[in-house]
């Protein structure tokens, strides 16, 4: 009886853990925030290349989150995101040097394979 009962209490601590990560991962600010992080540190960004590309970012996450909310099909929304996605990476050329523009290319195809890193 000992073990069923703590075997319930392990499991209900990892589904408590697990819902925790979930809500985490659709919380658009930390999401922003991860993205910044992430970039600044694989980029070398300045504070200034921050100040620029965050707004950039925000907007980015608050149109996938409206996509998201209002149950847009897989497919549309995708085709959404790729323009969101050109569009961003038409407005980092104006910010990033050459070497960062294309170590961000690089990131951008590395998630898309499913080998982005961690996602904290």
């Amino acid at each position: 009886m000992k073990k069923l009962i703590t075997s319930f209490a392990i499991l209900a601590t990892l589904m408590s853990f697990s819902t925790q990560v979930s809500a985490q991962d659709f919380n658009p600010q930390a999401m922003v925030q991860r993205q910044i992080d992430r970039m600044e540190t694989e980029l070398t960004l300045s504070k200034d290349q921050i100040k620029k590309i965050e707004p950039l970012v925000t907007v980015r996450m608050e149109k996938m989150m409206e996509f998201r909310q209002a149950g847009m099909e897989r497919d549309a929304m995708q085709a959404e995101m790729k323009k969101l996605n050109d569009a961003q990476l038409e407005s980092l050329k104006a910010i990033l040097t050459p070497e960062q523009l294309e170590k961000y290319k690089t990131m951008q195809a590395a998630q898309r394979q499913g080998g982005g890193g961690p996602r904290n």
